[in-house]
């Protein structure tokens, strides 16, 4: 686990060698942040839909019907000595196979907020607030019905859970496409607003609680650039240590890969990493205890991207 982060972040820190293109990038649009001050607002939505018919196969199958949602928006303002970054993510999928009623396959609410003060050309006071929760109820597919309920066990649902990260510290930004914030002082609260999951002790808090709070070190690496004409990347990488168990890292990362087709069409590649050692996870093998938990999301689509500054 230690070996696969490692090598990740590595990868992450010298992306910038390759190219140094203006952080601000929605799809296809790479708009470099103005030298006076003002807003920079960019956005994009999608619209993912796949199916599978089926009739008289003789190689099998299911019938199978997709579709998935994403927006996302940035609003940025800069000024001579100072900053503010904030998006919003939101993500919501369904899928049905065979005769089986349409199931949730993504479910996401991302909030995030970044103040800075520059100190120095590439090094900035920088305070940090990251909020993330769900829709709807997750349930757990691959175990027996609960009979209780008469559905599948519930495993999530709205603000069950929800993390709210706050941070401050100095970061460090050497290219427009790449920024690292350290913060010493930072606050992780993760809240379990659902009575059935609180009282059964899920997501590490105290069983019949509905909050827990951990005060720890924080680092947050953010990097977005195009690589090649008309594929962009970002990635996004969360580090959390409790300082009560500092050698345990709750760790989160996303990335996400968008190739241009046309203007409106385009294929997306997201992949999302999750690890916190207090969560226990049922594995494929019926074990239960900590796992790294990953998504991939694979989507060819109709995307529209806004923005208020003229494309370069």
């Amino acid at each position: 686990m230690k070996l696969l982060f490692s090598t990740l972040l590595f990868l992450i820190l010298i992306s910038p060698i390759f190219s140094q293109v203006d952080k601000a990038i929605v799809n296809d649009l790479i708009v470099k942040k103005a030298d006076t001050s003002g807003w920079i607002i960019n956005g994009m939505s999608t619209l993912n839909f796949s199916q599978v018919g089926l009739q008289n196969w003789t190689g099998g199958g299911n019938n199978t019907v997709a579709i998935q949602g994403l927006f996302t928006t940035t609003a940025n303002y800069l000024s001579t000595n100072t900053y503010w970054d904030n998006s919003l993510l939101l993500g919501y999928g369904l899928t049905k196979i065979g005769t089986d009623p349409f199931r949730k396959s993504d479910d996401r609410i991302m909030i995030v907020s970044k103040y800075g003060v520059n100190a120095t050309e590439n090094i900035r006071y920088t305070g940090l607030a990251d909020f993330r929760t769900q829709f709807t109820i997750g349930r757990n597919y691959t175990a027996p019905i609960d009979t209780a309920i008469g559905d599948f066990p519930k495993t999530s649902s709205f603000f069950a859970p929800a993390f709210l990260t706050t941070a401050i510290g100095m970061e460090y930004a050497p290219t427009k496409s790449l920024s690292v914030l350290l913060a010493p002082l930072s606050g992780r609260f993760t809240f379990v607003n659902d009575p059935d999951l609180s009282n059964a002790g899920a997501f590490g808090v105290t069983p019949g609680e509905s909050m827990l709070s951990d005060i720890g070190a924080f680092c947050n690496i953010l990097y977005t650039d195009e690589v090649m004409t008309n594929v962009n990347i970002t990635s996004r990488l969360n580090l959390f240590s409790r300082y009560n168990s500092f050698s345990t890292m709750i760790v989160t990362w996303e990335n996400m890969i968008t190739m241009k087709v046309n203007s409106f069409l385009n294929v997306s590649l997201a992949t999302d990493v999750f690890y916190d050692q207090r969560i226990p996870i049922t594995r494929e093998d019926g074990a239960i205890g900590p796992a790294t938990q990953l998504r991939n999301i694979f989507s060819l689509g109709i995307g529209y991207a806004f923005t208020n500054v003229e494309k370069k």
